[in-house]
Protein backbone atom coordinates (compact mmCIF):
# COMPACT_ATOMS: atom_id res chain seq x y z
CA UNK A 1 0.00 0.00 0.00
CA UNK A 2 3.06 2.46 0.62
CA UNK A 3 4.57 1.97 -2.36
CA UNK A 4 1.32 2.44 -4.59
CA UNK A 5 -0.09 5.57 -2.85
CA UNK A 6 3.34 7.32 -2.60
CA UNK A 7 3.47 6.21 -6.64
CA UNK A 8 0.20 7.88 -7.20
CA UNK A 9 0.69 11.08 -5.61
CA UNK A 10 4.59 11.82 -6.90
CA UNK A 11 2.70 11.15 -10.34
CA UNK A 12 -0.10 13.48 -9.66
CA UNK A 13 2.54 16.10 -8.66
CA UNK A 14 4.77 16.19 -11.84
CA UNK A 15 2.27 15.79 -14.19
CA UNK A 16 -0.63 17.53 -13.22
CA UNK A 17 -0.60 21.25 -14.37
CA UNK A 18 -1.66 23.83 -11.45
CA UNK A 19 -4.63 26.08 -11.56
CA UNK A 20 -2.98 28.48 -9.41
CA UNK A 21 0.21 28.91 -7.52
CA UNK A 22 0.93 28.54 -3.77
CA UNK A 23 -0.36 31.12 -1.30
CA UNK A 24 -2.51 33.29 -4.64
CA UNK A 25 -5.46 33.22 -2.62
CA UNK A 26 -3.83 34.09 0.47
CA UNK A 27 -4.49 32.68 4.04
CA UNK A 28 -8.75 32.20 3.43
CA UNK A 29 -7.78 29.57 0.93
CA UNK A 30 -10.20 26.71 1.82
CA UNK A 31 -8.50 23.36 0.25
CA UNK A 32 -9.96 20.34 2.27
CA UNK A 33 -9.73 16.76 2.03
CA UNK A 34 -12.13 17.53 -1.06
CA UNK A 35 -9.53 19.50 -2.93
CA UNK A 36 -7.12 16.55 -3.09
CA UNK A 37 -7.63 16.40 -7.14
CA UNK A 38 -6.73 20.04 -7.63
CA UNK A 39 -2.85 20.27 -7.38
CA UNK A 40 0.27 22.30 -7.78
CA UNK A 41 2.59 22.61 -10.56
CA UNK A 42 5.95 22.86 -8.63
CA UNK A 43 7.47 24.47 -11.68
CA UNK A 44 4.62 26.96 -11.14
CA UNK A 45 5.89 30.58 -9.63
CA UNK A 46 6.16 30.47 -5.47
CA UNK A 47 3.92 33.62 -4.14
CA UNK A 48 5.21 35.52 -1.27
CA UNK A 49 3.46 36.53 0.97
CA UNK A 50 1.54 33.52 1.63
CA UNK A 51 -1.46 35.31 3.41
CA UNK A 52 -3.13 39.15 2.68
CA UNK A 53 -3.48 39.66 6.10
CA UNK A 54 -0.93 38.33 9.03
CA UNK A 55 -2.15 35.08 10.46
CA UNK A 56 -0.65 33.48 13.48
CA UNK A 57 0.24 30.02 13.89
CA UNK A 58 0.98 27.87 17.54
CA UNK A 59 3.88 25.61 17.11
CA UNK A 60 4.81 22.85 19.73
CA UNK A 61 8.96 22.53 19.67
CA UNK A 62 11.70 21.21 22.19
CA UNK A 63 14.17 23.83 23.30
CA UNK A 64 17.53 24.23 21.66
CA UNK A 65 19.54 24.83 24.55
CA UNK A 66 22.35 27.02 21.94
CA UNK A 67 19.72 28.42 20.33
CA UNK A 68 17.80 29.73 23.50
CA UNK A 69 20.96 31.28 25.23
CA UNK A 70 21.56 33.04 22.82
CA UNK A 71 18.67 34.59 21.43
CA UNK A 72 16.94 35.82 24.63
CA UNK A 73 14.65 32.30 25.59
CA UNK A 74 12.40 33.31 21.94
CA UNK A 75 12.84 32.05 18.23
CA UNK A 76 11.30 34.74 17.48
CA UNK A 77 14.65 36.55 18.45
CA UNK A 78 16.01 34.84 16.01
CA UNK A 79 16.59 37.20 12.61
CA UNK A 80 15.86 34.03 10.54
CA UNK A 81 12.53 33.43 11.71
CA UNK A 82 12.22 37.47 12.02
CA UNK A 83 12.68 37.14 7.83
CA UNK A 84 10.41 34.00 7.65
CA UNK A 85 7.88 36.72 8.72
CA UNK A 86 8.53 38.91 6.95
CA UNK A 87 8.47 37.07 4.02
CA UNK A 88 5.40 35.01 4.81
CA UNK A 89 3.24 37.40 6.95
CA UNK A 90 2.84 33.97 8.92
CA UNK A 91 3.73 34.68 12.82
CA UNK A 92 5.13 31.61 15.35
CA UNK A 93 3.72 31.52 18.54
CA UNK A 94 6.14 29.33 20.17
CA UNK A 95 5.06 26.23 22.81
CA UNK A 96 8.73 25.44 24.04
CA UNK A 97 9.37 23.26 27.05
CA UNK A 98 12.26 23.46 29.43
CA UNK A 99 14.86 21.39 28.13
CA UNK A 100 14.87 17.89 29.25
CA UNK A 101 10.91 17.66 29.44
CA UNK A 102 9.89 17.55 25.86
CA UNK A 103 8.46 13.86 26.21
CA UNK A 104 5.92 14.94 29.16
CA UNK A 105 4.81 17.92 28.02
CA UNK A 106 4.25 16.29 24.40
CA UNK A 107 2.08 13.76 26.01
CA UNK A 108 0.38 16.52 28.58
CA UNK A 109 -1.43 18.22 24.92
CA UNK A 110 -3.68 15.23 24.70
CA UNK A 111 -4.78 15.67 27.87
CA UNK A 112 -5.14 19.48 27.92
CA UNK A 113 -7.64 19.61 25.12
CA UNK A 114 -5.70 22.12 23.12
CA UNK A 115 -3.44 21.02 20.85
CA UNK A 116 -0.84 23.25 19.10
CA UNK A 117 -1.41 24.39 15.38
CA UNK A 118 1.95 22.13 14.46
CA UNK A 119 3.85 20.33 16.55
CA UNK A 120 7.71 18.56 16.44
CA UNK A 121 7.49 14.67 16.40
CA UNK A 122 10.04 12.24 16.97
CA UNK A 123 10.70 8.92 17.14
CA UNK A 124 14.46 9.26 19.18
CA UNK A 125 13.47 11.98 21.39
CA UNK A 126 10.78 9.44 21.98
CA UNK A 127 8.67 12.92 21.57
CA UNK A 128 5.79 10.12 20.16
CA UNK A 129 1.67 9.56 20.23
CA UNK A 130 2.00 6.55 22.28
CA UNK A 131 -0.22 4.35 20.29
CA UNK A 132 1.35 5.37 16.81
CA UNK A 133 0.20 7.77 13.85
CA UNK A 134 -2.53 6.21 12.87
CA UNK A 135 -4.27 5.75 15.72
CA UNK A 136 -3.41 9.45 16.56
CA UNK A 137 -5.60 10.30 13.17
CA UNK A 138 -8.29 7.75 14.57
CA UNK A 139 -8.40 9.29 17.95
CA UNK A 140 -8.83 12.82 15.94
CA UNK A 141 -5.72 14.27 17.16
CA UNK A 142 -3.58 14.37 13.73
CA UNK A 143 -4.60 15.57 10.48
CA UNK A 144 -4.45 13.39 7.78
CA UNK A 145 -2.50 15.02 4.78
CA UNK A 146 -3.04 12.82 2.44
CA UNK A 147 -5.32 14.80 0.11
CA UNK A 148 -4.09 18.37 0.83
CA UNK A 149 -0.19 17.60 0.40
CA UNK A 150 -0.90 17.97 -3.70
CA UNK A 151 -2.31 21.09 -3.30
CA UNK A 152 -0.42 22.75 -0.71
CA UNK A 153 2.77 21.21 -0.22
CA UNK A 154 3.88 19.83 -4.11
CA UNK A 155 7.56 20.75 -3.57
CA UNK A 156 7.67 18.25 -0.62
CA UNK A 157 5.99 15.65 -2.62
CA UNK A 158 8.63 16.33 -5.02
CA UNK A 159 11.25 16.26 -2.65
CA UNK A 160 10.51 12.64 -1.58
CA UNK A 161 10.86 11.84 -4.98
CA UNK A 162 14.31 12.23 -4.72
CA UNK A 163 14.83 11.04 -1.07
CA UNK A 164 16.06 7.03 -0.36
CA UNK A 165 13.10 4.09 -1.01
CA UNK A 166 13.46 4.11 3.29
CA UNK A 167 12.63 8.04 3.44
CA UNK A 168 9.57 7.02 0.82
CA UNK A 169 8.54 4.12 2.96
CA UNK A 170 8.74 6.07 6.25
CA UNK A 171 6.36 8.94 4.89
CA UNK A 172 3.39 6.84 5.09
CA UNK A 173 1.69 4.89 7.87
CA UNK A 174 0.85 1.53 7.63
CA UNK A 175 -2.62 2.19 7.02
CA UNK A 176 -1.40 4.32 3.73
CA UNK A 177 -1.66 7.82 4.86
CA UNK A 178 0.41 10.80 4.69
CA UNK A 179 0.35 12.25 8.81
CA UNK A 180 4.29 13.30 9.15
CA UNK A 181 6.21 15.85 7.01
CA UNK A 182 9.71 15.29 7.20
CA UNK A 183 13.24 17.14 6.57
CA UNK A 184 14.75 15.31 3.63
CA UNK A 185 18.49 15.41 2.79
CA UNK A 186 19.68 17.06 -0.18
CA UNK A 187 22.09 14.52 -0.51
CA UNK A 188 23.28 10.93 1.25
CA UNK A 189 25.72 11.77 4.35
CA UNK A 190 28.37 9.28 5.10
CA UNK A 191 28.77 8.45 8.69
CA UNK A 192 29.98 11.23 10.64
CA UNK A 193 30.94 9.67 14.08
CA UNK A 194 32.76 7.00 15.46
CA UNK A 195 36.59 6.29 17.11
CA UNK A 196 39.35 8.47 16.70
CA UNK A 197 42.95 7.79 18.36
CA UNK A 198 45.68 9.90 19.59
CA UNK A 199 47.31 9.68 15.96
CA UNK A 200 50.99 11.68 17.44
CA UNK A 201 50.94 8.92 20.34
CA UNK A 202 50.40 6.28 17.66
CA UNK A 203 53.56 7.65 15.48
CA UNK A 204 55.83 8.40 18.57
CA UNK A 205 55.32 4.81 20.12
CA UNK A 206 55.85 3.42 16.44
CA UNK A 207 52.32 1.72 16.13
CA UNK A 208 50.59 0.97 12.93
CA UNK A 209 46.71 2.17 12.59
CA UNK A 210 44.97 -0.52 14.85
CA UNK A 211 43.07 -3.17 12.90
CA UNK A 212 42.16 -6.43 15.03
CA UNK A 213 41.05 -6.14 18.81
CA UNK A 214 44.51 -7.55 18.81
CA UNK A 215 46.21 -4.27 18.11
CA UNK A 216 43.77 -2.08 19.95
CA UNK A 217 44.48 -4.14 23.44
CA UNK A 218 48.17 -3.94 22.18
CA UNK A 219 47.89 -0.01 21.51
CA UNK A 220 45.54 0.86 24.67
CA UNK A 221 48.35 -0.80 27.10
CA UNK A 222 50.89 1.38 25.16
CA UNK A 223 48.87 4.47 25.95
CA UNK A 224 48.70 3.66 29.74
CA UNK A 225 52.63 2.46 30.31
CA UNK A 226 53.89 5.21 28.17
CA UNK A 227 51.99 8.07 29.08
CA UNK A 228 50.11 7.68 32.20
CA UNK A 229 46.82 7.34 30.48
CA UNK A 230 44.25 7.16 33.61
CA UNK A 231 41.78 5.88 30.86
CA UNK A 232 43.04 4.91 27.42
CA UNK A 233 39.92 3.94 26.44
CA UNK A 234 36.77 6.62 27.34
CA UNK A 235 33.61 6.80 26.03
CA UNK A 236 30.35 5.89 26.86
CA UNK A 237 28.51 2.56 27.09
CA UNK A 238 26.13 3.23 23.87
CA UNK A 239 29.23 3.47 21.77
CA UNK A 240 31.01 1.33 24.02
CA UNK A 241 29.28 -1.82 22.72
CA UNK A 242 29.82 -0.80 19.40
CA UNK A 243 33.03 -2.50 19.54
CA UNK A 244 31.30 -5.67 19.46
CA UNK A 245 30.71 -5.52 15.42
CA UNK A 246 33.67 -7.13 14.35
CA UNK A 247 32.92 -10.32 16.17
CA UNK A 248 29.87 -10.35 15.31
CA UNK A 249 27.59 -8.87 18.16
CA UNK A 250 25.15 -6.39 16.39
CA UNK A 251 23.16 -4.03 18.10
CA UNK A 252 23.73 -6.08 21.97
CA UNK A 253 20.76 -3.76 23.49
CA UNK A 254 18.35 -3.35 20.31
CA UNK A 255 17.95 -5.50 17.32
CA UNK A 256 19.51 -6.10 13.97
CA UNK A 257 18.72 -8.14 10.65
CA UNK A 258 20.04 -10.03 8.32
CA UNK A 259 18.41 -11.36 5.16
CA UNK A 260 14.74 -9.31 6.22
CA UNK A 261 15.06 -11.58 9.70
CA UNK A 262 15.37 -9.88 12.54
CA UNK A 263 17.86 -10.96 15.31
CA UNK A 264 19.21 -9.97 18.91
CA UNK A 265 22.53 -10.75 19.83
CA UNK A 266 21.68 -12.14 23.49
CA UNK A 267 20.00 -14.58 21.49
CA UNK A 268 20.86 -15.44 17.97
CA UNK A 269 24.63 -15.14 18.91
CA UNK A 270 25.06 -15.80 23.04
CA UNK A 271 28.47 -17.17 22.71
CA UNK A 272 29.53 -14.32 20.92
CA UNK A 273 28.39 -11.66 23.36
CA UNK A 274 30.33 -13.88 25.84
CA UNK A 275 33.44 -13.51 24.08
CA UNK A 276 32.90 -9.82 23.82
CA UNK A 277 32.39 -8.85 27.66
CA UNK A 278 35.24 -11.32 28.74
CA UNK A 279 37.29 -8.75 26.13
CA UNK A 280 35.99 -5.89 27.71
CA UNK A 281 35.64 -6.87 31.48
CA UNK A 282 39.75 -7.97 31.10
CA UNK A 283 40.69 -4.25 29.08
CA UNK A 284 38.67 -2.80 32.46
CA UNK A 285 40.52 -5.06 34.87
CA UNK A 286 43.76 -4.06 33.03
CA UNK A 287 42.72 -0.18 33.16
CA UNK A 288 42.29 0.06 29.65
CA UNK A 289 39.19 1.41 29.65
CA UNK A 290 38.58 4.48 31.54
CA UNK A 291 36.91 3.28 35.05
CA UNK A 292 34.02 5.80 34.85
CA UNK A 293 33.05 4.67 31.45
CA UNK A 294 29.37 3.19 33.17
CA UNK A 295 28.64 7.34 34.19
CA UNK A 296 30.62 8.95 31.13
CA UNK A 297 27.84 11.48 29.78
CA UNK A 298 29.80 13.19 27.33
CA UNK A 299 28.52 11.29 23.98
CA UNK A 300 31.24 13.33 21.85
CA UNK A 301 34.03 12.40 24.12
CA UNK A 302 35.14 13.99 27.70
CA UNK A 303 37.27 16.64 26.61
CA UNK A 304 38.63 17.17 30.41
CA UNK A 305 40.07 14.14 29.55
CA UNK A 306 41.77 15.12 26.42
CA UNK A 307 42.96 18.00 27.93
CA UNK A 308 44.77 16.30 30.78
CA UNK A 309 45.99 13.36 28.39
CA UNK A 310 43.83 10.75 30.03
CA UNK A 311 42.60 9.11 26.86
CA UNK A 312 43.94 8.14 23.84
CA UNK A 313 40.82 6.81 22.27
CA UNK A 314 37.49 7.89 22.04
CA UNK A 315 34.24 7.69 20.06
CA UNK A 316 33.16 11.51 18.30
CA UNK A 317 32.03 13.41 15.61
CA UNK A 318 34.43 14.58 12.53
CA UNK A 319 33.74 18.03 13.78
CA UNK A 320 35.04 17.72 17.35
CA UNK A 321 38.54 16.70 17.46
CA UNK A 322 39.31 20.27 16.23
CA UNK A 323 36.31 22.31 17.43
CA UNK A 324 36.64 20.68 21.21
CA UNK A 325 39.21 18.54 21.52
CA UNK A 326 42.98 20.22 20.38
CA UNK A 327 41.78 24.08 21.15
CA UNK A 328 41.55 22.70 25.06
CA UNK A 329 44.49 20.53 25.22
CA UNK A 330 48.24 22.33 25.81
CA UNK A 331 50.10 19.85 23.15
CA UNK A 332 50.83 21.72 20.05
CA UNK A 333 51.99 18.62 19.07
CA UNK A 334 48.50 16.48 19.37
CA UNK A 335 46.70 15.14 16.49
CA UNK A 336 43.89 12.67 16.04
CA UNK A 337 42.76 10.94 13.08
CA UNK A 338 39.79 8.28 12.42
CA UNK A 339 40.22 4.68 13.12
CA UNK A 340 37.72 1.42 12.11
CA UNK A 341 36.00 -0.38 14.63
CA UNK A 342 38.12 -3.24 15.57
CA UNK A 343 37.70 -6.71 13.60
CA UNK A 344 39.27 -10.54 14.55
CA UNK A 345 41.05 -10.67 11.52
CA UNK A 346 43.07 -8.44 9.26
CA UNK A 347 40.90 -7.93 6.17
CA UNK A 348 37.76 -8.79 7.49
CA UNK A 349 34.64 -6.85 6.87
CA UNK A 350 32.69 -4.97 9.11
CA UNK A 351 28.94 -5.32 8.62
CA UNK A 352 27.21 -2.96 10.77
CA UNK A 353 27.95 0.90 11.46
CA UNK A 354 26.49 4.19 11.89
CA UNK A 355 24.01 4.52 9.14
CA UNK A 356 23.41 8.18 8.61
CA UNK A 357 19.03 8.21 8.37
CA UNK A 358 18.17 10.44 5.23
CA UNK A 359 15.60 11.93 7.41
CA UNK A 360 14.53 11.99 10.91
CA UNK A 361 12.43 14.24 12.94
CA UNK A 362 8.97 15.52 11.11
CA UNK A 363 6.20 17.78 12.11
CA UNK A 364 2.54 16.96 12.37
CA UNK A 365 -0.62 18.89 11.62
CA UNK A 366 -3.31 18.78 14.84
CA UNK A 367 -6.50 17.86 13.43
CA UNK A 368 -8.18 21.21 15.38
CA UNK A 369 -5.86 23.36 13.22
CA UNK A 370 -8.04 26.06 11.86
CA UNK A 371 -5.66 26.40 8.69
CA UNK A 372 -3.97 23.73 7.50
CA UNK A 373 -3.90 24.85 3.91
CA UNK A 374 -1.32 27.68 5.50
CA UNK A 375 0.43 26.05 7.34
CA UNK A 376 1.50 22.95 4.52
CA UNK A 377 2.13 26.30 2.17
CA UNK A 378 4.48 27.87 4.85
CA UNK A 379 6.13 24.34 5.03
CA UNK A 380 6.66 23.94 1.46
CA UNK A 381 8.42 27.06 1.11
CA UNK A 382 11.16 25.33 3.14
CA UNK A 383 11.10 22.93 -0.19
CA UNK A 384 10.87 25.45 -3.13
CA UNK A 385 14.56 26.44 -4.28
CA UNK A 386 14.35 30.13 -3.18
CA UNK A 387 13.11 28.36 0.34
CA UNK A 388 15.86 25.78 1.00
CA UNK A 389 18.40 28.56 0.18
CA UNK A 390 16.97 30.61 2.59
CA UNK A 391 17.00 27.67 5.37
CA UNK A 392 20.28 26.42 4.77
CA UNK A 393 21.78 30.08 4.46
CA UNK A 394 20.02 32.48 5.36
CA UNK A 395 19.80 35.83 3.65
CA UNK A 396 21.99 36.56 0.71
CA UNK A 397 23.99 39.43 0.93
CA UNK A 398 23.42 39.30 4.67
CA UNK A 399 24.84 35.61 5.63
CA UNK A 400 25.98 34.78 2.87
CA UNK A 401 26.92 35.37 -0.90
CA UNK A 402 27.04 33.54 -4.11
CA UNK A 403 30.18 32.62 -5.29
CA UNK A 404 30.41 30.49 -8.49
CA UNK A 405 27.20 30.05 -8.14
CA UNK A 406 27.29 28.13 -4.89
CA UNK A 407 26.13 29.82 -1.55
CA UNK A 408 29.53 30.82 0.65
CA UNK A 409 28.72 31.84 4.43
CA UNK A 410 29.48 35.60 5.31
CA UNK A 411 31.22 36.65 8.55
CA UNK A 412 28.31 36.93 10.18
CA UNK A 413 28.80 33.10 10.27
CA UNK A 414 32.18 32.15 10.02
CA UNK A 415 33.41 34.85 12.13
CA UNK A 416 30.74 36.46 13.90
CA UNK A 417 31.66 39.84 15.46
CA UNK A 418 30.01 39.11 18.43
CA UNK A 419 32.12 36.11 19.29
CA UNK A 420 29.18 33.34 17.68
CA UNK A 421 30.75 30.26 16.94
CA UNK A 422 29.85 28.95 13.25
CA UNK A 423 27.15 27.00 15.18
CA UNK A 424 25.52 29.20 17.32
CA UNK A 425 25.41 31.76 14.55
CA UNK A 426 23.69 29.28 12.41
CA UNK A 427 21.06 28.51 14.87
CA UNK A 428 20.23 32.19 14.58
CA UNK A 429 20.49 33.14 11.37
CA UNK A 430 19.60 29.87 9.36
CA UNK A 431 17.05 26.93 10.21
CA UNK A 432 18.05 25.33 13.60
CA UNK A 433 19.82 22.11 12.09
CA UNK A 434 18.23 18.82 12.94
CA UNK A 435 14.67 20.70 12.51
CA UNK A 436 11.86 19.08 10.30
CA UNK A 437 10.28 20.38 7.65
CA UNK A 438 12.98 21.77 5.23
CA UNK A 439 15.15 20.32 2.28
CA UNK A 440 18.31 20.10 4.03
CA UNK A 441 21.41 20.39 2.68
CA UNK A 442 24.19 19.26 5.19
CA UNK A 443 27.24 19.84 3.50
CA UNK A 444 27.06 23.41 4.36
CA UNK A 445 28.97 23.22 7.43
CA UNK A 446 31.73 22.03 5.35
CA UNK A 447 32.44 25.21 5.14
CA UNK A 448 33.80 25.48 8.37
CA UNK A 449 35.50 21.49 8.33
CA UNK A 450 38.99 20.89 6.82
CA UNK A 451 39.41 18.33 4.94
CA UNK A 452 41.16 15.86 7.08
CA UNK A 453 38.80 16.09 9.46
CA UNK A 454 35.75 15.54 6.74
CA UNK A 455 38.00 12.01 5.41
CA UNK A 456 37.12 11.14 8.88
CA UNK A 457 33.91 10.00 7.55
CA UNK A 458 35.15 7.61 4.81
CA UNK A 459 36.82 5.86 7.71
CA UNK A 460 33.91 5.25 9.90
CA UNK A 461 31.78 5.14 6.15
CA UNK A 462 33.19 2.32 5.34
CA UNK A 463 31.71 -0.79 5.95
CA UNK A 464 28.31 -3.10 4.63
CA UNK A 465 25.53 -0.33 5.41
CA UNK A 466 22.56 -3.13 4.31
CA UNK A 467 24.23 -6.39 6.00
CA UNK A 468 22.74 -5.79 9.52
CA UNK A 469 21.08 -2.53 9.63
CA UNK A 470 17.42 -2.56 10.86
CA UNK A 471 15.44 1.06 9.29
CA UNK A 472 14.66 3.05 12.01
CA UNK A 473 11.73 3.76 10.21
CA UNK A 474 9.42 0.58 10.79
CA UNK A 475 7.16 1.39 13.35
CA UNK A 476 5.21 -1.22 14.97
CA UNK A 477 1.33 -0.89 15.03
CA UNK A 478 -0.96 0.23 17.51
CA UNK A 479 -1.46 -3.24 18.99
CA UNK A 480 2.42 -4.05 18.94
CA UNK A 481 3.55 -0.74 20.78
CA UNK A 482 1.42 -1.34 24.02
CA UNK A 483 2.85 -5.47 23.98
CA UNK A 484 6.17 -4.21 23.00
CA UNK A 485 6.23 -1.55 25.60
CA UNK A 486 5.04 -3.59 28.50
CA UNK A 487 7.59 -6.59 28.01
CA UNK A 488 11.03 -4.34 26.27
CA UNK A 489 10.77 -0.99 29.07
CA UNK A 490 11.93 -3.72 32.03
CA UNK A 491 13.93 -6.00 29.91
CA UNK A 492 15.91 -3.20 28.43
CA UNK A 493 16.69 -1.80 31.94
CA UNK A 494 17.59 -5.33 32.94
CA UNK A 495 19.67 -5.82 30.07
CA UNK A 496 22.06 -2.91 30.30
CA UNK A 497 22.54 -2.90 34.34
CA UNK A 498 23.78 -6.69 33.58
CA UNK A 499 26.09 -5.91 30.48
CA UNK A 500 27.48 -3.23 32.80
CA UNK A 501 27.76 -5.30 35.67
CA UNK A 502 29.72 -8.02 33.70
CA UNK A 503 32.03 -5.24 32.15
CA UNK A 504 32.82 -3.98 35.71
CA UNK A 505 33.28 -7.09 37.46
CA UNK A 506 30.48 -6.54 39.35
CA UNK A 507 28.70 -9.10 38.56
CA UNK A 508 30.76 -12.67 37.13
CA UNK A 509 30.95 -13.82 33.70
CA UNK A 510 30.25 -17.01 35.48
CA UNK A 511 26.83 -16.29 35.89
CA UNK A 512 25.91 -15.09 32.28
CA UNK A 513 24.40 -18.39 31.14
CA UNK A 514 21.70 -17.49 33.99
CA UNK A 515 21.43 -14.39 32.58
CA UNK A 516 20.87 -15.44 29.03
CA UNK A 517 17.98 -17.60 30.58
CA UNK A 518 16.54 -14.67 32.31
CA UNK A 519 16.76 -12.55 29.23
CA UNK A 520 14.43 -15.89 27.62
CA UNK A 521 11.86 -15.81 30.32
CA UNK A 522 11.42 -12.16 30.22
CA UNK A 523 10.16 -12.69 26.40
CA UNK A 524 13.05 -10.86 24.61
CA UNK A 525 11.53 -13.83 21.40
CA UNK A 526 8.39 -11.87 21.60
CA UNK A 527 9.64 -8.57 21.19
CA UNK A 528 11.90 -10.05 17.97
CA UNK A 529 8.72 -11.15 16.58
CA UNK A 530 7.00 -7.78 16.89
CA UNK A 531 10.21 -6.52 15.36
CA UNK A 532 9.68 -8.67 12.52
CA UNK A 533 6.20 -7.71 11.75
CA UNK A 534 6.98 -4.17 11.60
CA UNK A 535 10.26 -5.07 9.11
CA UNK A 536 8.05 -7.43 6.96
CA UNK A 537 4.94 -4.16 6.68
CA UNK A 538 7.78 -2.02 6.24
CA UNK A 539 9.64 -3.96 3.33
CA UNK A 540 6.87 -4.91 1.92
Amino acid sequence: MKKRRIALLLSLIMTTTALAGCGSTGGSDNGGSGSGSEVVDVNSEFKLPLTDEKETITVFMPNDPTAMAKNGGDYNNNPFFQELEERTNVHIEWQVPAAQTESEQFNLLFTSGELPDLMYYSQTGNIVYKDGLDAAVDDGYFLDLTDLLPKYAPHYLAALESASENVQKAAVTDEGRYVQIYSVLQTSQPSFFGYVVRQDWLDECGLDTPETYEDWENMLKTFKDKYGAAAPLSTVPTWLWNLGYGMGVYNITDFYQEDGKVKQALLDEPEKVRQFLTLLNRWYEEGLLDPDFASETNFWGNSVLMANNSTGVTCTMYTMPSALFLPSMNDDNASFSAIKYPVENRGDELKAGYVVPDTTNSWVISADCKNPELILKWIDYMYTEEGALFANYGKEGETFNMVDGKPVYTDVISNNADGLSYDEAMRLYTYVPSWPGVSYDWERELQFVSEDDFNMCYVWDDFDHEATYYPSYASLNLEETSEYSDIFSDLSTYIQENLLSFVTGSKSLDEYDEFIETVKSMNLERVVELKQSALDRFNN
